[in-house]
Parts: C-alpha cells; structure tokens; sequence
C-alpha cells in the first residue's frame, strides 16, 4: 500500500529547473497516510528497506520517464537507505533500469542521509563513485549534525548538500543565522548547489536569499503531493 508524493524544490537564483523530492507513503487500512518516520526502522529491522528503496526506485523512474516523454525536464531527488549503501548489486539493477525506461541517468539525484555516510563511509564512497561513473547525481541529506560534516564530503563525490531542517527551523537571532551562514559560505566555496529544506514562510527567505542558498523547499511553496503540477518558470 505504498504511494509516492512530489514536493518541489525551488531555485532562489532564477533558474527554472523543474526539480521534485520523491517522498514515500504507506497508506494504511484506514486509508490514512503513514509517514516514513513511522515504519521506516521497522522495515529496515525486518531487512526489507532495500526492497522498499527498489520499488520507490522503480516506480519513480517510469513515472519520470514518462512525465519526461511530455516534454518536461524534470530531476527527480530520490532517497537511498543504508541497507542500499550495503547493496552491491543496486548499481547493475538501477543501470538496466535507466536503460530500460530510456531515462538519462543524471535525471535522476540519490540523496544519502549523513548519518548513513558517517556511519557507512567505506560503502557510501564506493556507491557513490559507481554512481557518478554510470552519470547520476549525488545530494548528501540531513547535512550539519555531524561533529565534523565537511569530513565526508571529502569522501563522496556530491553535487547538492541538503542542510538539515533544524537550521532553517533556527533563524531567530543573529548567531543562528551566522552558523548557517558560515556553513553556507564553505559549501559554495567547495561548488557545492545548497538546499534548504523546511521553509515554512516568506519571514527567513532574506537571510536565504542573502547567504546565496541555491535552492529552497517547503510548505510556503508547495506541500508534497501527488500531481508534478508546480509553476517553476513562473517563480520569481
């Protein structure tokens, strides 16, 4: 009883790039949707999540492919789990699958928790590289928690940094936004495209504006859903 849900993702630097997140749902017998938060863990206890991860996989890129084939230049951010990073046969599968949907591989950016690549750095790195290899993107998730996160990025061959939600969710005073700032200002440094997730109201989007955040998402702009209905080339 899975579904797939699509939340934009915004450039704050005028490009009309048409990028969405692929959020997972499990809709229950009540018909209620179950966030991942929910039933995550269990199905990575169960030693199911890489089963889950192929059939999000799968599924989003024959929906890409044909939301493409209609003339669109959609990206697609997808979300691999740690048992992924464990998987050496995901590379080979998601390979024949592209080619199977005649869908270019950098249509496709894998986003990697950085708790997973701290804690499966070894595999992460190997993952990440065969992916670069076949022509897909990297984004790096959840990015700040960790005690030295600039380290692992030494490791992966990333394009998109996704700053965790805590920062954005923490722009009341000065020095919480000079964390993020400075934060910012080393990943631009290292040519990194940043994503700040969470945005919730027009109230922090000068301070975004102002530390050069490439790209925003949230409820202010769009909440996730199941139509890749959103306007990009009318954003301002």
């Amino acid at each position: 009883n899975f579904k797939l849900l699509f939340q934009p993702i915004i450039s704050l630097r005028g490009e009309d790039n048409e990028l969405y997140e692929v959020l997972l749902r499990l809709v229950s017998p009540e018909g209620e949707e179950v966030a991942p938060a929910d039933f995550l863990n269990a199905a990575i206890a169960a030693g199911l999540a890489d089963k889950i991860d192929r059939w999000v996989l799968f599924n989003s890129i024959k929906l890409l492919s044909e939301h493409r084939n209609k003339g669109h230049h959609t990206r697609f951010f997808i979300h691999l789990s740690c048992a992924s990073l464990q998987d050496p046969s995901l590379l080979p599968w998601l390979a024949a699958t592209l080619e199977a949907a005649a869908l270019p591989a950098e249509a496709i950016i894998l986003q990697v928790r950085e708790v997973d690549a701290v804690t499966y750095l070894k595999q992460a790195k190997q993952l990440t590289k065969g992916l670069r290899n076949m022509g897909c993107l990297i984004a790096l998730g959840q990015f700040g928690c960790a005690l030295n996160p600039f380290n692992t990025l030494k490791h992966l061959d990333a394009q998109f940094v996704k700053i965790d939600s805590s920062f954005s969710k923490e722009l009341n005073t000065e020095a919480e936004q000079k964390v993020l700032k400075d934060m910012l200002a080393e990943l631009h440094a290292l040519g990194m495209q940043s994503i700040i997730p969470a945005v919730e109201s027009a109230s922090i989007l000068s301070t975004l504006w102002q530390a050069g955040v490439h790209y925003i998402q949230g409820y202010y702009l769009q909440g996730p859903s199941q139509a890749m209905s959103y306007e990009f080339s009318s954003h301002e």
